[in-house]
């Protein structure tokens, strides 16, 4: 018996930015309008709000794509990422950090955009969902933005779906070796270290890895560092414990 595979990797590809509601965020899971505490909103990205704010504030810092797997060239890069990435993928969806104890210029948006925050490999058959990417604009990094918005997915993930959140077992949290403060803070939020995930990525030629066998692709290679919050551990302290950090930073 004969076989065809028809399948066709995805490319980049020009993304109309017009605003069309309503947004399809097109996610296999439940996905809030808004998540906030006091201080802090997350809300899913549209990039005909969101995209040029953000990315212009990312660009104004090459140091913060340093460490991450992907890179984003220019504007267009990062719209195709979330396009091709992020939306076209049922497993995934990425939000807009938003510091609402900072004024806005635009009415649409209730403070400043302080970062964004990706849901991915979510498996609702098992239960489990990776936080990835955080990314922390300079200006509100070392603030009480990160615990918020890390604590504001956590909750969603892991609180019963009587509290309001997912009810999943999982939550994981992968960092590059090199970059020890990814990888503090997810162990200040409660994250367990559980190891280390050999040539994990597929690195753009001019980011820093680990050199390969240049039969096998362009690009150095990484490893990853890999942490979990579990549902056991969340109703064992770490969420009272959260809900201290995100408090008092």
């Amino acid at each position: 018996m004969s076989f065809i595979n028809s399948y066709k990797p995805p490319s980049w590809k020009s993304v109309d930015i017009s605003l069309k509601e309503p947004f399809d965020v097109n996610c296999v899971i439940p996905t809030p309008s808004v998540l906030e505490t006091e201080r802090v909103q997350i809300t899913p990205l549209i990039p005909a709000i969101h995209g040029k704010k953000f990315y212009e504030a990312y660009n104004e810092d090459p140091s913060l794509g340093q460490y991450l797997p992907i890179a984003w060239q220019n504007f267009e890069d990062f719209l195709t990422f979330h396009e091709v990435y992020i939306r076209e993928s049922v497993n995934s969806v990425l939000f807009v950090i938003i510091d609402k104890t900072k004024p806005s210029d635009d009415p649409r948006i209730p403070g400043q955009i302080a970062g964004v925050l990706g849901f991915i490999n979510i498996s609702v058959q098992n239960l489990s969902l990776e936080i990835g990417p955080l990314i922390i604009l300079p200006k509100f990094q070392r603030t009480f933005v990160s615990a918020n918005a890390a604590g504001l997915a956590l909750r969603y993930a892991l609180d019963l779906p009587s509290e309001g959140g997912l009810g999943f077992r999982r939550v994981a949290w992968t960092a590059n070796p090199f970059n020890e403060a990814s990888v503090t803070a997810a162990e200040k939020l409660g994250f367990k270290r559980e190891g280390l995930m050999r040539w994990t990525w597929v690195l753009p030629k001019h980011l820093k890895g680990y050199v390969v066998d240049g039969a096998r692709g362009d690009g150095p290679g990484r490893d990853s560092v890999m942490l979990s919050m579990t549902w056991d551990d969340w109703v064992s302290g770490k969420r009272d414990d959260l809900t201290k950090r995100m408090e008092r930073v």
